[in-house]
């Protein structure tokens, strides 16, 4: 029960270690940066609404990054679009660019299209990741092999995140000494038990916030700049419309009428061929099959009109076969009585 009793002591105190240097650390975050001397970095969009431009000594240039800002953790990230001839030379230029400057490159994705440079490429999306300190030198230089058609920059302040981080990072490490002191004196298997559990899960939030850290670290000491090549946009031609007689325009509307007729004609022609081989290929066995039947039915219709037996039943039949004329009656013509004449009485 004591080791609990310490267990819950150790969680107490580092919550409240947490709490209180959190908060201390927000609110004296502004005061590091007020006193720096100009630590306020000006992200205001510029008339163009394109570019977001630090204020620095009222130069009137972009310098987000030249002056770094005392006390301060700023992230720095830009986006540009640039028109050039060769795509895959100012590729390579802004990589190279990169490494020179302490920097690597992040990511980068080329397509080709309908109208390619020399290497047939039309448009590559690089990933830069340089130093902070030379964040506006390396934009500078990105937009010299081309036209720079759209730049943006920013600076995000994650200063009460990063001090944040830190002091719980510290307070996690000590509340996991304790418990380390705690489980040096445990006598009992159950205490060591609950102590080993609560160690590791302490470890694990400890792995994670040092995690975060990392990347806070990282987004702070290297910007990202994304820049886009493309290639020159082709000038648009306008067609110029030309004078057309009567004539000529029945002629250009008669021609359309009959592509477009004869086009009609080709999708309906199309649409009815697959049905056409369809039928095709299921009549020609029912045709071959009558084909090869028709000599045995006639044979047979044959031998069936030249046989005797059916002949004289056709003829003792009383009644005429279905589809034959019925035989007429015979019809009965009297024969004249000769008259004999008296020819004693004549005399």
């Amino acid at each position: 029960m004591a080791v609990l009793a310490a267990i819950a002591v150790v969680g107490l105190s580092a919550g409240c270690g947490d709490s209180t240097k959190s908060s201390a650390s927000s609110s004296s975050a502004p005061i590091a940066g007020g006193s720096g001397g100009g630590g306020d970095v000006a992200a205001a969009p510029s008339p163009g609404g394109s570019e977001a431009k630090g204020a620095t000594g009222g130069s009137g240039q972009n310098a987000l990054a030249k002056t770094p800002v005392a006390g301060r953790s700023l992230v720095y990230t830009a986006t540009l679009t640039v028109r050039t001839k060769d795509v895959a030379t100012a590729t390579a230029n802004a990589e190279s660019l990169a490494a020179s400057n302490g920097g690597f490159v992040g990511n980068e994705n080329s397509q080709s299209g309908t109208a390619p440079d020399s290497q047939g490429l039309t448009q590559s999306t690089v990933t830069l990741r340089v130093p902070s300190t030379a964040f506006d030198k390396v934009i500078d230089q990105l937009g010299t092999g081309g036209s720079v058609q759209n730049e943006t920059r920013s600076a995000s302040d994650v200063t009460a995140q990063v001090v944040d981080t830190n002091t719980r990072i510290t307070a996690q490490q000590a509340s996991i000494a304790r418990i380390t002191d705690l489980m040096k004196n445990a006598t009992n298997l159950s205490d060591v038990v609950s102590l080993e559990g609560e160690l590791s899960r302490r470890e694990a939030d400890l792995e994670s916030m040092q995690a975060q850290q990392a990347s806070l670290n990282d987004q702070v000491s290297l910007s990202t700049i994304t820049v886009t090549f493309l290639t020159p946009t082709a000038p648009v031609t306008t067609p110029v419309a030309k004078h057309q007689n009567a004539l000529q325009r029945g002629l250009h509307d008669g021609w359309q009428a009959f592509v477009g007729t004869a086009k009609v004609l080709l999708i309906i022609v199309g649409t009815l061929l697959p049905f056409a081989v369809l039928i095709a290929i299921l009549w020609w066995p029912v045709a071959r099959l009558l084909r090869v039947t028709a000599p045995l039915r006639r044979r047979a219709a044959s031998s069936w009109t030249s046989s005797p037996g059916m002949a004289a039943s056709s003829a003792l039949s009383p009644s005429p076969s279905p589809g034959m004329p019925p035989t007429p009656a015979p019809v009965f013509t009297p024969t004249p009585t000769p008259t004999i004449k008296d020819t004693d009485s004549a005399n």
